[in-house]
């Protein structure tokens, strides 16, 4: 053979390695794009908080990630705090009822079947007072922790959240970086 056609043929397979390189290296970045729209789009939802009903853990202007999909791995539980749809749009509030549960508030306390419910492990600022509502099947009771801000279950055009409303359970705080806070 000759050491010109050598030549090309090596030339060639190297253009083709190179080309094959930049095709990994497109497909790569490709794949990667295509797994943040999956995981912000789809699985986690970033949110900025716009109010102060959920003070002082959540507060206004802060960033929050709601999972959409760990709701169909496990259903919410008592203390989750949840991001919910009704007609006036949505809203991050925590559950302190489930569903056949009595929920009565006396002088700001709630009390769950005529027990008091330990809201030790988080922030409540108390206020008022609920007759007994008893929470229908498949549906959870949500209040705010700033128990002054009442778009919740107290009132009657809220009332209790059906759980095909819950849009998804907030998982992460990212914004401000100091305050960096996963909710379990």
């Amino acid at each position: 053979m000759s050491e010109q056609r050598k030549r090309r043929r090596t030339e060639g397979r190297a253009r083709t390695y190179r080309n094959a390189r930049r095709i990994g290296w497109l497909f790569s970045v490709l794949v990667t794009i295509a797994v943040l729209c999956l995981v912000f789009f789809i699985w986690l939802a970033p949110l900025r908080i716009i109010d102060e009903s959920m003070a002082p853990e959540l507060k206004s202007g802060e960033v929050v990630l709601c999972d959409r999909v760990g709701k169909f791995v496990r259903m919410p539980e008592r203390g989750d705090i949840v991001l919910f749809s009704t007609g006036d749009g949505l809203f991050i509030k925590r559950i302190v009822g489930m569903p056949g549960e009595t929920v009565e508030i006396v002088a700001g306390h709630v009390f769950i079947n005529s027990i008091p419910l330990d809201e030790s492990s988080y922030s409540v600022n108390y206020v008022g007072d609920l007759a007994p509502v008893e929470v229908p099947a498949g549906s959870v009771f949500v209040l705010g922790d700033n128990r002054e801000e009442m778009y919740d279950s107290r009132l009657a055009s809220v009332g209790c959240i059906p759980f095909d409303h819950i849009e998804g359970v907030l998982r992460l705080r990212v914004s401000p970086f100091n305050r960096i806070t996963y909710f379990s």
